[in-house]
């Protein structure tokens, strides 16, 4: 510490430092401005006393050494000037505890600690490193003390301030101290009869306190038991008037419950009958036309796909061979005298038609809900195949889908991607844009006319498609979520179409990199500072640029990195142009 190098002044001495700084007047601040080197440089002018004494208090308190001037100072303003600096190191080593328990411990520590014998100083600083540093004292009994150690300093002090004309013999000193040791025994005593009597009643007032609240704990517990005794009351006797009505009308409900459940099973039963009689006896104009619209739309299917033709095809054989065994088989169960050759025949009707079966998936044990998907799959949009395949993986979750019908959904909705994927694009409304534009290009490499590099600022676009990756409750900051959510729509973006690779940079403290996809890289920057990302964006449109006429496409909101960007060669997508295609 500042006034000893071996010890940390504590909170409580820091506090009485505090407190004689303080008090300090101006004047002395500005003397001790003048004096002390400390305050020679720095731009401490005299007339600015709440720097001096901030300065002076963190010079005291800090952990070098205080200078002469300064100590000097707190040696008159503290306990120094009027106690310690008059007693010897022998009287306050056998006071200490008395003393401090008057003074207070850090006021009497702090005026030792500023005095100007080192013994002082020292011992101070000893105590300092007990625990504990001083006793526990009674006031009282301390000032006995004291009384007691300076009792002829006192009665000299005391002679001198009394008239001379009263001589102090050895009898009437020893009267005196006997009245004084009779008054202080008699004092003590009291106090401590007084002292019993306050404990006694500190305990007395413990106990009511308890009992008081334990007094209110119950009549909250009675109250509660009064209001819930009231409202099973109420409850029973409503009970008890609700039987006593049910008991009165019991029959007259039976009855009426009877009667209302029959006209309901009646009118259950006379509905679906009325329907099917009403139903029978229009004409069947409608199934007709729907018959016709269903043949000609299958028409048209199987001329329009060589598939669904070659399908009908097969169904009608298969259809014409199935009435051919139904038929067969019927002569066999009717016949008196059954030909041989109807079995044989049976058993080749029965073979083939097996084998038509299995090329037409018929008698595959197929669930209405898988024919359901398989069709939905068949016609469904290119931008909701992802949702069915999220679609399939929760119904086989849920127990909807068996292993075999999920497998067999899942093949077909991969072909069906992959259809897509060589034959359309998702475009924006209105028509995609030109060929020799930067998104034409991505358009071109993403159908696999042509080979693109796609670079993203990852956390520009973040934010450039808040819409999308910003949830709707919740801070403006990006977490790691969003940041999977944006690879996870590159991948499904550029995966399968080799002719397009992506590489997205995002800020980051550490350097990193991985490849979800095989032509699509993360990469987190690291380092410290801003635009870190922009840095290796840059550089990687130089590297790919070099020497190549490799298309390079940037895809950033930032004008400053698109302007460098395009500088270097690289062709530059807004993050709603990327937007458009996810």
């Amino acid at each position: 510490m500042a006034l000893h190098p071996e010890n940390k002044l504590t909170p409580e001495i820091e506090a009485e430092l505090r407190r004689v700084f303080d008090a300090l007047p101006d004047a002395e601040l500005t003397a001790l401005a003048q004096q002390d080197p400390a305050f020679q440089s720095g731009g401490f002018r005299a007339g600015n006393t709440a720097a001096i004494r901030s300065r002076a208090l963190q010079l005291a308190a800090g952990s070098q050494p205080v200078s002469d001037p300064l100590r000097r100072v707190l040696r008159m303003h503290s306990l120094n000037r009027t106690l310690v600096g008059l007693l010897s190191t022998t009287v306050l080593t056998d006071l200490r505890h008395e003393l401090a328990a008057l003074f207070t411990p850090p006021r009497l520590l702090l005026a030792m600690l500023v005095d100007d014998r080192t013994d002082v100083r020292e011992t101070a600083a000893r105590w300092m490193r007990q625990e504990p540093v001083f006793l526990s004292v009674d006031p009282a009994v301390a000032c006995t003390r004291l009384q007691e150690v300076f009792a002829r300093l006192l009665e000299m002090a005391g002679a001198g301030m009394t008239a001379a004309a009263v001589p102090v013999t050895r009898e009437t000193w020893r009267e005196a101290r006997e009245q004084l040791e009779q008054q202080l025994r008699d004092t003590r005593a009291e106090a401590r009869r007084l002292k019993g009597v306050d404990d006694r009643a500190a305990r007395t007032r413990e106990q009511l306190t308890v009992r008081e609240r334990e007094l209110a704990e119950t009549q909250a517990k009675l109250s509660t038991a009064e209001t819930t005794a009231r409202a099973a009351a109420r409850e029973r006797d409503a009970a008890n008037t609700e039987l006593a009505r049910e008991l009165r009308h019991r029959e007259e409900r039976l009855l009426a419950a009877v009667e209302a459940r029959l006209a309901t099973e009646a009118a259950a039963w006379l509905a679906p009958v009325q329907s099917v009689a009403a139903e029978a006896g229009t004409p069947a104009a409608t199934s007709d036309v729907l018959l016709n619209r269903a043949a000609i739309a299958l028409t048209r299917q199987a001329a329009a796909d060589r598939h669904s033709g070659n399908r009908r095809a097969l169904a009608t054989r298969y259809d014409a061979l199935e009435q051919s065994l139904a038929e067969i088989r019927d002569a066999l169960a009717n016949a008196l005298h059954p030909l041989p050759e109807l079995t044989t025949v049976e058993g080749e009707l029965e073979a083939e038609l097996r084998r038509l079966g299995g090329l037409l998936n018929r008698g595959s044990g197929h669930t209405p809900l898988e024919e359901l998907l398989a069709a939905r799959t068949a016609v469904a949009p290119p931008v909701e195949l992802q949702d069915l395949r999220a679609t399939f993986t929760q119904l086989g979750a849920l127990g909807a889908l068996d292993r075999e019908a999920a497998t067999r959904l899942a093949d077909a909705l991969e072909i069906r991607l992959r259809v897509a994927r060589a034959t359309t694009l998702p475009m924006p409304e209105g028509g995609g844009p030109a060929d020799d534009t930067p998104a034409g290009t991505l358009q071109q490499a993403l159908r696999g006319r042509c080979a693109a590099v796609l670079l993203i600022d990852g956390h520009n676009v973040l934010f450039g498609l808040q819409g999308r990756y910003l949830p709707p409750q919740g801070g403006a900051a990006f977490t790691g979520a969003a940041r999977a959510r944006l690879v996870d729509d590159l991948v499904r973006l550029v995966s399968g179409r080799p002719t397009c690779r992506a590489w997205i940079v995002f800020d980051g403290p550490t350097r990193s990199e991985s490849t979800p996809a095989a032509n699509v890289r993360v990469t987190y920057s690291g380092g410290a500072g801003e635009h870190r990302a922009d840095a290796v964006l840059l550089d990687n449109v130089r590297f790919f640029k070099a020497g190549s006429d490799l298309p390079i496409l940037l895809v950033t909101n930032d004008n400053g990195l698109a302007v460098e960007a395009r500088r270097l060669g690289a062709g530059i997508l807004s993050a709603l142009d990327l937007g458009l295609l996810l």
